[in-house]
């Protein structure tokens, strides 16, 4: 007798096109979507504010390499010590909601001190800790918001994310950094396009947070979810033997 396949083996199916048109119909992916575009958008304007402060600070392309050198080792190390110690302890304290704003609110300010106070030392710090913290609690809960989906999103909308809206954002970012040097209003003004976008990008991130919580009770406890939705005012019933 022939045994049935596991539902992780089965052909996901679907369209070829269904990563593009979930992340658009399903609110929860177009969230998502609009999280890693403001992600990507913000890195590019940060990459072009350090790109210019190099230019200045350094002549020498030796100099130069050195530096970027040392800026990766940096964030290496903090990455694998906050991974090591923080992180799972961060993500179970703080929830889904919150860790995952962390880098968005983080952004916010540290584009805020630099349109205030523009010194190389500024962005270099709000550089290394905005990529440590990325890689240490940002990239594991966006991983985290793919748990409630379905194995078609997971694998179609997730890489269609990842790469098409990834690219998109980066794009977006250096025709923006761009059009702003073009007008003449310098690389300052930069700081004060990006602020408002990374208090945009928290609200998005905080609603993404809870929505992933609401979603994980679902599917944890999908009779009492249903009963508090639908207002039916109490839990089933115990049997009497219950204590």
């Amino acid at each position: 007798m022939e045994q049935p396949t596991p539902a992780g083996d089965r052909p996901i199916g679907g369209s070829v096109i269904a990563g593009f048109t979930h992340a658009l119909h399903d609110p929860y992916l177009l969230q998502i979507s609009l999280y890693m575009l403001l992600y990507t958008i913000l890195s590019t304007f940060l990459y072009f504010k350090q790109a210019t402060i190099v230019d200045r600070s350094f002549i020498d392309r030796a100099a130069r390499t050195a530096f970027f050198a040392q800026i990766d080792l940096m964030v290496n190390v903090l990455t694998l010590g906050v991974q090591f110690f923080l992180t799972g302890r961060v993500m179970k304290r703080a929830g889904v909601a919150l860790t995952l704003a962390f880098v968005p609110a983080l952004t916010a300010a540290g584009f805020l001190l630099i349109g205030f106070m523009p010194v190389p030392a500024i962005v270099v710090g709000f550089l290394v800790l905005r990529r440590t913290s990325n890689f240490a609690f940002a990239r594991p809960t966006r991983e985290v918001l793919f748990t409630v989906v379905s194995r078609e999103d997971k694998y179609k909308t997730k890489n269609f994310i990842d790469t098409v809206v990834y690219r998109l954002g980066d794009q977006v970012g250096a025709w923006t950094s761009t059009l702003v040097t073009w007008a003449g209003l310098g690389t300052a003004s930069i700081e004060w396009i990006a602020v408002p976008l990374a208090l945009a990008w928290v609200g998005n991130a905080w609603w993404l947070g809870c929505k992933q919580e609401r979603k994980a009770q679902t599917m944890a406890y999908p009779s009492s979810s249903r009963s508090i939705r639908g207002g039916w005012g109490r839990q089933p019933s115990q049997s009497p033997m219950t204590p």
